[in-house]
């Protein structure tokens, strides 16, 4: 029983991530991308980021909604919106949402 036990654990442990990003390509050690989600191809004046942080994917915290990242730079329209994941050892993880825009 001990020894299925064990290998449950270190089956998850290696395979299956407790912190991870939720989406994109994952490393099983280590994991850093940057995805282009949107863009119109207009410059943009303002640029702003937020992330949200899981730790063990136990406790998650944060906050990258558009419209939190709307009001806090007063970006009106949006002109390009990109996503930036990291992730170590299913340890720690974060996803960073980054818009630019105009007022």
């Amino acid at each position: 029983m001990f020894q299925l036990v064990l290998v449950f654990l270190l089956f998850h442990l290696f395979f299956v991530s407790c912190a991870s990003p939720g989406f994109g390509p994952r490393g099983l050690l280590f994991t850093k991308t940057k995805i282009g989600v949107f863009g119109t191809g207009e410059p943009s004046k303002r640029r702003v980021t937020s992330c949200v942080h899981s730790i063990f994917g136990l406790v998650s915290f944060g906050n990258a909604s558009f419209e939190f990242l709307k009001s806090r730079s007063k970006i009106h329209t949006v002109t390009e919106t990109n996503w930036t994941t990291f992730a170590v050892l299913g340890i720690y993880a974060n996803l960073c949402v980054e818009i630019s825009g105009n007022e």
